[in-house]
């Protein structure tokens, strides 16, 4: 609309208020071009004259009709009314063909700008006075009363839908284009409005996913780092052997760490495709990887493997990594000993379908003044909880079930329970799809629960 006012800037001078805001300037001008319509017409002699009356009446009612006329957009129920009254007076000391044109013209403007009621009220009385005509010249052709016989049937009904239906007629078109454009205008709001929804959606999802890449990514190689830095630092005597080991598992974390934040950063810029995208997309293949370097960082890892292995749909199979990837590095921070046990089992032939479910235990450090339950040292003053609030939600995402906290007396344990699709619905999958789409399919699940957050685990 405003870009229609923009190109037309007449219509904002027509819609001006005028009359202390009881009429606008458009209305005025028509009322004055309509009264100069109807003297033009009185003049040539487009009345009725009747005995006894001066035909300088009718310019009353001409100006009277003209005057309502004015508030034909700001009063249109009151005009149509006025200008009824106006058009009876009329008919009785004419009529007058200029005051019936100006009539109509308030029938126009009740079916534009009134209420639907009064509009529908308008078109309903013109319908009834129409048939009411049309009866009445029936009757009175029958009878012989008409003298020009059919023809003045037609010429009647003809001058009623001239005078009053067809101006009525238009009125209700143009109320229905209107409406229907408002309704377009309305819809295009709301597209609006949605496609602002989701290109906000859009940037916190990719916000929430570069995120939980790069805690991914880098967490378990810098947890690695800090407690080998912290292990070199406690040594109270020097050990060039011991240190030697350290600074090997740092070198290697660092290396391992910077190699995949460098293929993340190639993702997530778009360089290549295929081989960067796998180069992030881990499997649970590759967690024998993450048990030697927990091994070298000092973690005494125990794996036990039960239950025939089968491939793995590319979104579970990156969500196992990360689940085994962030346990592991939770149990290197926090494990008093140093210590623990991974349990990776494919479970067939359950009442709800195969699962794969992962089960990390390690023993907890108990808490220093003896007070508190069981684990609750090492959730105060040590990390974020973005740990395992991502586990959390990679598991649930994809219909499992994920518990972690406090085991007994002093243990820790970490449990998912991954639901996995048929055998033979996997098997159909292609290969290439597996291998480099999969990065793309667990990216697309971390972003719709990117936003999401946790509030367990503090510390880990």
């Amino acid at each position: 609309m405003e870009s229609v006012r923009a190109r037309l800037p007449g219509r904002e001078l027509l819609d001006r208020p005028v009359l202390g805001g009881r009429a606008y300037l458009g209305s005025l001008l028509w009322s004055v071009s309509l009264l100069a319509l109807g003297l033009v017409l009185w003049a040539v002699g487009a009345v009725v004259e009747r005995d006894g009356v001066d035909p300088r009446w009718l310019l009353a009612t001409l100006a009277a009709v003209c005057a309502v006329v004015v508030f034909r957009r700001t009063a249109p129920a009151a005009t149509v009314g006025a200008a009824t009254l106006v058009a009876a007076a009329d008919a009785a000391i004419g009529p007058s063909m200029a005051v019936l044109i100006v009539y109509g013209d308030a029938l126009y403007a009740a079916c534009v700008w009134g209420r639907p009621r009064v509009a529908n009220t308008v078109l309903a009385v013109v319908c009834v006075v129409g048939a009411a005509v049309t009866a009445g010249l029936a009757i009175a052709l029958v009878r012989g009363y008409l003298p020009g016989g059919p023809l003045s049937v037609v010429q009647g009904v003809g001058l009623y839908v001239l005078v009053f239906a067809s101006p009525v007629i238009s009125g209700m078109s143009v109320r229905e284009h209107r409406r229907r454009t408002a309704l377009e205008r309305e819809r295009a709001r709301q597209i609006e409005r949605m496609a602002e929804l989701d290109r906000r959606n859009a940037v916190a999802e990719e916000r929430g996913r570069v995120a939980r890449e790069l805690h991914d990514v880098i967490a378990n190689h810098l947890s690695a780092i800090a407690v080998q830095s912290t292990a070199a630092l406690s040594m109270r005597e020097a050990d060039p052997e011991r240190t030697r080991r350290i600074l090997t598992v740092i070198r290697d974390s660092s290396l391992h760490g910077l190699t995949d934040m460098r293929a993340m950063i190639r993702v997530l810029r778009g360089a290549d495709e295929s081989p960067q995208l796998e180069a992030v997309t881990p499997r649970l293949d590759d967690a024998d990887r993450l048990f030697a370097d927990a091994r070298e960082a000092g973690l005494a890892v125990e794996v036990v493997r039960s239950g025939p292995a089968r491939p793995l749909p590319p979104h579970t199979d990156a969500a196992a990594y990360r689940v085994l990837q962030e346990s592991l590095t939770n149990a290197l921070r926090y494990a008093d000993p140093m210590r623990a046990e991974v349990a990776v089992e494919f479970r067939a032939g359950s009442v709800d379908g195969d699962h794969l479910v992962l089960t990390v235990t390690n023993p907890a450090a108990a808490e220093r003044d003896g007070a508190g339950p069981p684990g609750a040292a090492v959730l105060e003053g040590h990390g974020a909880g973005a740990g395992l609030t991502g586990m959390r939600e990679r598991v649930l995402l994809l219909g499992g079930r994920f518990s972690a906290g406090p085991l007994g007396a002093r243990t820790w344990r970490v449990r998912a329970e991954i639901p996995l699709p048929p055998a033979e619905s996997e098997a159909s999958e292609p290969e290439a799809q597996r291998g480099v789409a999969g990065g793309a399919v667990d990216q697309a699940a971390e972003q719709a629960v990117g936003g999401v957050g946790g509030q367990e685990g503090g510390a880990r």
